[in-house]
């Protein structure tokens, strides 16, 4: 990782010809604020709101509880959005960087491996991430939330460098018809086809016969290999989306429009194709490609529209202080710094005054309190890391 100044390649390359928020020479803060917000959820947001609703345990709040975690199995809840969209986003950053870099004189080939050096660090990052520098290379699990995002990333932009808009979209739709005839009509020796069980379905048994070390689930692994291709599709959609944001000709409000029709109708396609191909993150099926791209590109719409057209950029500075480093909070909070420790010894005295869901509340809040800290000196101090 390579420290870089606050227009970082990795979550700023986003300028475009538009005399509209995110013309040339500003920048488009949305999609900082949105990545943010996404990593919010994952370096203490959720527990910090899961304590907020306990305490105020209002009954409608609390029947809500049950969308901070995973679906079992096949469904979807707000938590399985997490991590889609943040590929979503970093597709959406697609256009603006890659353009940049091409009218500054990049070649494809010097793009290409940009590109293929930026999906190795990743994956690398995910193996250091999963305990590789243990040496126990028997146990160590090489398949990683990082590695899929890298080899996502790398597919993706293999797709926009060489596609227009049209065959991009095309090339998306053909993967997930792909991924559903794989899944459906592939028979997995000792199951058969179509059966879409842990450790029945195809692209987990891919992993079995491919991926050394362990898997995350034992038979199955949500970040495997095969499930790197439809992964790709939500930075292919989001590449579509910043295409559309970098149009001069399209007012904001037009652009707002559009982002919503496509979410709902991406919503409508993946509920309609989940009786047939359910919707499932951890095998990300078709159908939760679809239906979590268009909660991506709802969720794009409503930050365009408050921090880009309306100018509601101080709200949403602290997601934007996380959206600015993501990969950085996200190794540090989960390997390097104990900022529950940092908490508790900030604020443990206070939090001990209180009962136990105003303990929760406060020692959550101070972990959230010190990670936006952290985040804070580090903007000060024009640290940027990039991959």
């Amino acid at each position: 990782m390579e420290p870089e100044g606050k227009n970082t390649p990795d979550t700023q390359d986003q300028k475009t010809v538009s005399p509209s928020p995110g013309s040339k020479g500003t920048r488009l803060v949305s999609l900082d604020a949105m990545r943010g917000f996404d990593m919010f959820w994952i370096i203490g947001g959720t527990g910090f709101v899961i304590s907020i609703i306990k305490y105020l345990n209002w009954p409608w709040l609390t029947a809500t509880l049950p969308q901070f975690h995973h679906a079992e199995w096949h469904g979807f809840t707000k938590h399985d959005l997490i991590f889609p969209m943040f590929i979503f986003i970093s597709g959406a950053t697609m256009p603006f960087s890659f353009d940049k870099h091409l009218e500054a004189g990049y070649s494809k080939m010097k793009l290409y491996w940009r590109v293929i050096r930026r999906a190795f660090m990743l994956v690398l990052l995910g193996c250091i991430y999963n305990g590789m520098l243990q040496f126990n290379f028997a146990e160590t699990r090489y398949l990683s939330v990082l590695g899929l995002i890298g080899m996502a990333y790398l597919w993706a932009s293999l797709v926009v460098i060489n596609f227009k808009p049209r065959g991009q979209f095309i090339t998306g739709v053909a993967i997930l018809i792909g991924y559903y005839i794989l899944m459906n009509f592939v028979p997995v020796p000792g199951h058969g086809a179509g059966v879409l069980t842990p450790e029945g379905n195809f692209a987990s048994w891919i992993d079995r016969m491919l991926v050394p070390g362990r898997l995350h689930g034992g038979v199955t692994d949500p970040e495997g290999l095969l499930m790197t291709i439809p992964a790709a599709v939500f930075a292919i959609f989001g590449a579509l989306s910043g295409k559309l944001l970098k149009q001069a000709e399209v007012g904001g409000y037009r652009k707002c429009l559009i982002l919503l029709i496509a979410g709902l109708v991406m919503l409508g396609l993946g509920w309609l194709w989940n009786p047939i191909f359910p919707v499932n993150k951890k095998l990300w099926t078709s159908s939760f490609v679809l239906y979590a791209t268009g909660w991506s590109l709802l969720h794009l719409t409503v930050f365009y529209l408050l921090v880009d057209l309306w100018g509601l950029k101080k709200i949403f500075f602290p997601f934007v202080l996380i959206g600015m480093n993501p990969i950085t909070i996200y190794f540090v909070a989960h390997r390097l710094v104990s900022f529950g420790d940092i908490s508790e010894f900030l604020f443990g005295g206070l939090a001990s005054l209180g009962s136990e869901p105003v303990h929760a509340l406060i020692y959550r809040g101070g972990i959230v309190l010190t990670e936006i800290l952290f985040l804070y000196f580090l903007y000060r101090k024009k640290i940027f890391l990039r991959v």
